[in-house]
């Protein structure tokens, strides 16, 4: 039992050294292990095993808290149990390693250094490595490379956006020329003028319009053949008609169709007063004879003397030719040549034009009322433009577009200005007709 003591204070003895190490702040060893002691005991039990051995078996233990402060550190901590202890006491240093604790170490420190390198990846060494990418794309050769696929990706961009504009616009143009009001644009012009109200002033009117589309026709390259005219007094004519054959003759001549109305002061005016005549001129497709067929029987032929000044047998034989369509009541009447075969060819071909111009007024006029919006057709009864000669000033009605350049337009040189504005207009509303369509 001496002997059980003696080593037990022995052990006290080492105990309170390798405290007063660990705290060397405490004045006394001993009085540190004796602060600690409602918590910390070191205790040495002696036991004897059994009688057969007859010896000591020395078991020591002490007292411990193990907290792991590190996951990848396997340290045993000195630590307190005593409510009012403060956390400075407590060190962090190992007091005892466990000896299946020392055997992981070396797998717990190979896991920390991993988990130490994922970590540094991830907040440090991975952001240099991906400015060191950034900074490598960005070289001059890697720059001016990735330039230049960004500039062909973008000629590929704008070429297929160019291309599918080019698609819209052909199937636009596709529509329209398939549409039967447009479809006439290509072929040859019947030019009809007729003098309206007005008396002289008006026949007079109708001859200087009529003398526009000559020069205009001129500057068009178009050949012009007069059908038939009469004329009124000096300078002036009732009628006109006039064959125009070219390239798009119908297609710009089309928008000329109405009622022409003249403000000037008469020369014939003896107080200065502003006189308003007016004259009627019709632009009729010429079809061929495949596109509109006459029977015979649908047409009463009368042939007759021709009347009025001549000579040469031109009021001695019945060569004049007198055409009635007897579905539609219109009449044509020719006796401008001497021959009875030339003035029948001539009023058959008038007739055709005719016949075809009701169609194509019937189904403008049948699209405008489905519409319910009023369109410039050309037709004779609508007032298209006015010329006012003190003004100096043309204005066409249908687009509101006004030149004073009267002389220029009378002329020829300048009623393009005018044709060019009404065929946009047309396509404008042609394009709108058709959206309205496929919105239903």
């Amino acid at each position: 039992m001496a002997a059980c003591l003696h080593t037990s204070r022995h052990v006290v003895a080492q105990v309170t050294r390798h405290i007063a190490r660990l705290h060397p702040g405490t004045s006394s060893a001993r009085a540190l292990l004796s602060r600690n002691h409602t918590t910390h005991t070191a205790s040495i039990t002696c036991q004897t095993t059994s009688p057969s051995t007859a010896s000591f078996q020395r078991h020591s233990s002490l007292k411990v808290q193990d907290t792991v402060l590190d996951p990848y550190n396997a340290r045993r901590t000195f630590s307190s149990s005593t409510p009012n202890r403060s956390s400075a006491t407590t060190t962090p240093d190992i007091v005892f390693h466990n000896p299946m604790l020392n055997k992981m170490k070396p797998k717990l420190e190979s896991m920390k250094q991993l988990h130490e390198k994922l970590l540094q990846e991830i907040n440090g060494s991975s952001s240099s490595d991906m400015d060191a990418a950034v900074i490598e794309d960005l070289s001059p050769t890697k720059f001016a490379e990735k330039t230049k696929q960004l500039h062909d990706l973008s000629l590929i961009t704008d070429k297929y956006s160019e291309v599918e504009a080019q698609i819209r616009d052909l199937h636009s143009l596709q529509q329209m020329l398939d549409d039967p009001l447009t479809a006439a644009d290509e072929a040859n012009a019947l030019l009809e003028i007729r003098a309206g109200t007005g008396g002289d002033e008006a026949g007079l009117f109708a001859a200087e319009i009529l003398r526009m589309y000559e020069r205009f026709a001129e500057r068009q390259r178009w050949r012009w053949e007069e059908i038939s005219k009469t004329h009124d007094g000096l300078g002036a004519i009732k009628d006109a008609t006039i064959a125009i054959t070219g390239s798009n003759v119908f297609g710009q001549l089309k928008f000329e169709s109405g009622v022409h109305r003249v403000q000037r002061v008469p020369a014939t005016e003896t107080q200065g007063r502003i006189h308003t005549s007016t004259i009627t001129v019709a632009i009729m497709p010429q079809p061929t004879e495949v596109q509109v067929q006459i029977q015979d029987s649908d047409v009463r032929v009368d042939v007759f003397r021709a009347s009025g000044s001549g000579g040469q047998k031109v009021n001695t034989t019945d060569s004049a030719i007198r055409l009635t369509h007897l579905a539609t009541g219109i009449v044509v009447a020719i006796q401008d040549e001497r021959s009875n075969q030339k003035n029948r060819a001539k009023a058959f071909t008038i007739l055709r034009a005719k016949l075809y111009e009701r169609e194509r007024e019937k189904l403008a006029s049948e699209r405008r009322d489905s519409r319910r919006k009023q369109v410039g057709t050309g037709t004779r009864s609508e007032k298209i433009r006015t010329y006012n000669f003190p003004q100096n000033r043309v204005t066409d009605h249908r687009i509101n577009k006004t030149l004073h350049e009267l002389e220029s337009v009378l002329d020829g040189e300048s009623l393009p200005e005018f044709i060019q504005a009404l065929r946009v207009e047309e396509q404008t509303d042609l394009l709108m007709a058709m959206n309205e369509d496929e919105s239903f």
